[in-house]
Parts: structure tokens; sequence; C-alpha cells
């Protein structure tokens, strides 16, 4: 594994999610999303806001071990999918991939890749509601499934985790069958999420809006996934987090950009890089902090802004190893 595990984290500032779906990344620029945002603290929404936002089209990351064969998605984040590209490693698009879309009769897109295309290390579908970015995994399958596991490094950023959960059984059926919550260890309940797409026995999952909550001061959380046979699957799996604040910003005078960090000891450290955007200065723009330091409220960096209200802030976040 890298020494650094790498985060990019999106908010939900509505300047950034009002658009057509503008798909770009530093490899992928015509097709993979923008910087991921955190939003400043205070008031993001107003009512006629919200109902912007559930227009907007969907952007979803997911992974899996592979990337031949059949992949299913749910098409509540897609739609009907109306074109899949496939990418090489570097970025390089695929002429003319060998993929195929059929529907299956439960209602799922189920995609067909080739064999040809087992040098592909990334595909995009897209349809009407979104589009879905597919991974190719760098960790690869453990040796041994016997349980519910998970396969990459569990992050929760602004509440928000996405991962791909390993089953013991080989094979899935009965696509919309399945159910996964994570526990709220406060409130004592579990909070669903969203199964995105499914592929063997690889189940790729999505939560909104989790609690610090939901991690043990072991640094694990509980899930739990609901089987189309009405059985339960159970693991408590390794996991951290962290919330990022950045308090309201007067034009032209510094205000400072603090955290939260949960699930990792406090001898951990951090590195945080800032992509100022148009109309802002953050100093520094790397910071390297312990998550001793950060949770006793020691500021990361300070923004100053010429652009009134509230502050979306580009930011990578690496756990140094």
């Amino acid at each position: 594994m890298n020494n650094y595990s790498r985060l990019k984290l999106a908010s939900t500032s509505l300047v950034f999610f009002s658009i057509t779906l503008f798909l770009a990344s530093q490899s992928i620029a015509e097709t993979l999303p923008l910087p991921p945002l955190a939003q400043s603290s205070g008031e993001l929404f107003t009512e006629g806001k919200e109902k912007m936002l559930s227009d907007t089209p969907k952007y979803a990351q997911i992974e899996f071990s592979s990337l031949v064969g059949e992949i299913f998605v749910n098409p509540q984040h897609t739609g009907r999918i109306t074109t899949v590209r496939a990418f090489l490693k570097g970025g390089t698009p695929r002429e003319n991939p060998v993929v195929n879309v059929r529907e299956t009769k439960d209602g799922w897109e189920k995609i067909v890749v080739a064999s040809s295309e087992s040098d592909a290390v990334e595909l995009v579908a897209t349809g009407r509601k979104g589009s879905l970015k597919i991974s190719l995994s760098k960790g690869g399958l453990p040796s041994e499934i016997d349980k519910l596991q998970s396969l990459n490094q569990i992050i929760i950023g602004f509440g928000k985790l996405s991962t791909t959960l390993i089953t013991p059984d080989k094979e899935i059926s009965n696509l919309a069958g399945f159910e996964v919550g994570i526990l709220d260890l406060k409130e004592d309940k579990f909070m669903n999420g969203d199964v995105i797409g499914i592929k063997d026995s690889e189940i790729a999952v999505e939560f909104h809006d989790l609690p610090p909550t939901v991690m043990n001061k072991d640094g694990t959380i509980r899930v739990s996934l609901k089987t189309p046979d009405g059985s339960f699957l159970g693991a408590d799996l390794k996991a951290w987090g962290y919330n990022l604040f950045v308090a309201d910003a007067d034009v032209g005078k510094p205000a400072p950009i603090k955290a939260e960090v949960f699930g990792l000891p406090e001898d951990a450290k951090l590195k945080f890089f800032f992509e100022p955007l148009s109309g802002q200065d953050i100093t520094p723009d790397t910071k390297t902090l312990t998550v001793k330091e950060i949770n006793k409220g020691t500021p990361i960096a300070k923004i100053v802004t010429s652009i009134p209200g509230a502050q979306p802030i580009s930011v990578i976040v690496e756990k140094v190893d």
C-alpha cells in the first residue's frame, strides 16, 4: 500500500453542483469531477436551492477488484446508461471499447466488459440522471473471504462514505434485494446507505450525513448488510474520518480553517493540501498536524477572500503512515 492514503472530498456548495455535470479530473479532464470542495460552516441551502439540487445530475465513484465481466449498476444513480468510456493507465481514453449495456429484468443496468479491455483502469458510465466512475482497485481481493470485508480503506469525510464490501458468496443474485446500514452508537440505530453497483461478490455502497458517532473509540464502524433472502451479514470494519470547518469570512479579513478527526490515534498525522479558488488566498497551502493538535482546535490554515459569502474550500487530505 502507498505511504499515503489520499481522499478527495466534495462539499454540497450549490455554486459547484448546479452544473450540468462538468466532469473533470487531473488525468481525464472531460469525464471526471471537479476538485473536491469543503463547504464553510453556516446555512448552506434555502428551500428553493434544495429543489434545484435534487434535479442536478448525480456523480459517484466506486471501485471493484476487476473491471472485466458483468457490472450491475443501480439506475437510481445514472438512469438508463447511454455511453460507457474506458480509460487506460495515465488517463488515455480507449477508442471504441468493447462494452455492451443491457437492462436486467429487475430494472438494473448491466455493463458487460470484454476481456480485451483487461488493461483498462477506469470506466465512466453516463446516463440521463448522472455519471458513475468505476475504478480498478489498487489493492485487489484478500486471499481469504469468509466474512463481510471492505475492499478498500474506509474514510468518512464530511459525513460521506464510499466503499466496496466483499461478501463470502461468490455470486450475487436478486440485485435489488440488498440493504446496507451503519450503526450510530449514540442513537443505537442503523443509518441506511445506498447500493450503487454490484460485481460478483463485491457490493459498492455509499452513505451521506454520517455523524462521528458511527465510529467507536477503537476506530471501527459496525456495518450490516441485509441479503435478498432476509439474512444479515455484519462486521466491525476499520475506518477513520474527519470534518473541516471554515468560519464565515469577511472580505479582506483572515478566517481560520479548523478540523476534527475521529477513528485515529492522537499521534497519527494528517497532511492537508489546499487549492485556493478564484478570489481566495489560503496560507499555508500545505500543513501537517497530529490528530491531537487538530482536535485541540489548532488552525490548519487561514483564508482571505475577495468574494463575500460562504466559502467553498478545495482540499486534499492525506494520512501520513
